[in-house]
């Protein structure tokens, strides 16, 4: 049997039964290397006031655009559903399934944030005293917005709504930790 590249075709190698003719696909480190650098290439980020068309790993597609002065820059628990703003908390669920329902159409927009960049000037390496006042850092906000089923927009909001509820847990925890290292019992 030959082992056979199955992007290039090119032969790898044979393995027994050494009389098969048949093919066994494999990937040579070449083309091996080639989809893992394709796979690894972010999207470009769009400018302010530009759009880029995406597809997303489960094959749904959007675009992306800057969170700028004209949009709504959202945090990390918001979607802008129907071009309405949602905060997304377990106990917020049945009024956002009732929000969808009096949508009239089964699919609906559904933005949320994509990424952010931020950009941090250098620190200053003067004492506490001397203070000197800095810029603010700049950010981008890069949001994304798709059209998908109201199922989906609902599966959207439980994932926003339990990562909210993982990032208060941890940040619990932590305080937790910092209390019992400080205290003397």
């Amino acid at each position: 049997m030959k082992i056979i590249c199955s992007s290039c075709r090119k032969v790898l190698g044979i393995q027994r039964p050494y009389n098969d003719d048949s093919e066994v696909p494999a990937k040579c480190p070449d083309c091996f290397q080639k989809e893992k650098d394709e796979a690894s290439k972010q999207p470009t980020l769009p400018v302010p006031g530009e759009r880029k068309d995406i597809t997303l790993e489960s094959g749904l597609k959007g675009f992306l655009t800057v969170a700028d002065v004209d949009t709504v820059k959202l945090s990390f628990w918001d979607l802008i559903v129907s071009g309405k703003k949602i905060f997304c908390a377990k106990d917020r669920r049945e009024s956002f399934q009732e929000y969808l329902e009096m949508r009239d159409s089964d699919h609906v927009d559904v933005t949320f944030l994509y990424s952010s960049s931020i950009k941090i000037p250098p620190t200053s390496r003067r004492g506490k005293k001397q203070l000197i006042k800095k810029d603010k850092p700049q950010s981008n906000n890069y949001n994304c917005t798709m059209t998908v089923s109201k199922n989906y927009a609902l599966m959207m909001f439980d994932k926003v709504a339990e990562r909210q509820e993982q990032f208060v847990n941890v940040v619990s925890e932590g305080i937790v930790k910092a209390s019992e290292a400080e205290s003397p019992w």
